[in-house]
């Protein structure tokens, strides 16, 4: 159980208007998750949230919503809960170098900088030309 100023910390995280700020606390809570239920509306909040980020070796380029769903799912494993979470239409998490094969598909210019990749990601996105996928989490 985090303390309320943990929790305050977090919740302010994961409400933060920057992707990249609400990206970094739901990798930390994947991978240890909190615990703690009062964080979970604000993290279901976060499932329609289709800000762009970046996670995982080698780095994937993706939506908020398929880190919320991650650690929502994280969650429910440590409380032992036999809950699913499922998202429509997800954007599949995209490696650097398929990102730059879309780009160039595309007619978009796109180096191998996180810049113009996270640039490139947010105008396919916008554009519809990411490859959605239903994901489904159960135990």
């Amino acid at each position: 159980m985090y303390t309320e100023a943990e929790l305050a910390e977090t919740i302010a995280a994961l409400q933060d208007p920057n992707p990249s700020e609400r990206a970094a606390m739901l990798k930390a809570l994947w991978v240890w998750p909190s615990q703690d239920e009062r964080l979970l509306p604000y993290v279901e909040a976060l499932l329609s949230d289709t800000g762009p980020c970046v996670f995982g070796s080698p780095m994937r380029f993706g939506e908020i919503r398929w880190l919320a769903a991650q650690v929502i799912f994280a969650e429910f494993k440590a409380w032992k809960c036999k809950e699913s979470v499922r998202l429509e239409k997800v954007v599949a998490p995209v490696k650097s170098e398929e990102l730059m094969k879309l780009a160039k598909r595309f007619g978009l210019d796109c180096d191998a900088s996180l810049a113009a990749l996270m640039t490139t990601f947010t105008e396919l996105q916008r554009l519809g030309q990411l490859p959605t996928t239903p994901l489904e989490l159960w135990l």
